[in-house]
């Protein structure tokens, strides 16, 4: 198991999408558990809060691309949220998958396997900040804040992370070039920044790890991971983590 905050450069990490989201329904225990049994060095996670403050794992702001159900799952409480049938939309073997709660993952995957975290911030009012104080108060009660990279596209979410937990590993998205991507990123005290290709280039991914960040190659959902090796990146994304480990090992 890696130490997220300080993970080796020897070889390019595997991080797992959403869990596996190639083979299982994204963000359930299925996907988690084949995640885990692929051998992802990470698995990547979406955080939301429910309407009374329960953190659980969910992409989508509403329900209906994958449920079918207009819903926000903002405006559900946990009692209608446990409840939801989170795998029928991926295939008949999935039904009756339902939606994680945050501590329960954390707990489950204490000496298993690392975790990102991605928090999704949405249309939130200025000073919300109980998506990321409600994580905190997970890692902090379970022991598991040196297991986690807790990501998000909100630098004020991050701002208010680091305040509070300075040894907390954060990351932050770079999603199309900029001149000088290492002052784009120090800022947020990020140790991990995921590039997206095909923006990603090389002269980007020097300048980051150059200066101590760890680059995680995003939207490489392919079987052909010679752009992660070209590109020299310390971790690539995959929706299918089995595969991806296989074609790094024997590329």
């Amino acid at each position: 198991m890696i130490d997220p905050r300080e993970p080796d450069r020897g070889r390019i990490l595997v991080v797992g999408h959403r869990g596996a989201e190639g083979v299982a329904p994204e963000n359930t225990w299925a996907a988690i558990e084949a995640g885990y049994r692929a051998g992802a060095d990470l698995l990547e996670l979406d955080v939301q809060l429910t309407r009374d403050g329960v953190p659980v794992l969910f992409h989508d702001f509403t329900l209906l691309p994958k449920l079918g159900d207009p819903r926000w799952l903002r405006d559900l409480a946990w009692d209608d949220v446990r409840e939801l049938d989170a795998g029928r939309w991926f295939g008949p073997a999935f039904a009756g998958q339902r939606i994680p709660r945050l501590d329960e993952v954390l707990d489950w995957a204490k000496g298993r396997v690392a975790l990102q975290l991605d928090l999704k911030h949405g249309f939130q009012e200025e000073d919300d900040d109980r998506l990321e104080m409600a994580v905190l108060d997970l890692l902090e009660a379970l022991d598991t804040a040196d297991r986690v990279v807790l990501w998000s596209w909100d630098r004020v979410a991050l701002a208010r992370i680091r305040a509070r937990s300075p040894g907390v590993a954060l990351g932050v998205n770079l999603r199309e070039r900029v001149p000088d991507p290492a002052g784009s990123v120090l800022p947020t005290g990020a140790r991990w920044v995921s590039v997206f290709w095909p923006q990603a280039d090389g002269r980007s991914v020097t300048a980051l790890q150059a200066v101590g960040l760890y680059v995680n190659l995003c939207n490489l959902f392919t079987s052909d991971y010679t752009e992660a090796r070209r590109l020299g990146v310390d971790a690539v994304t995959a929706t299918d983590p089995a595969a991806a480990r296989a074609a790094l090992v024997h590329d």
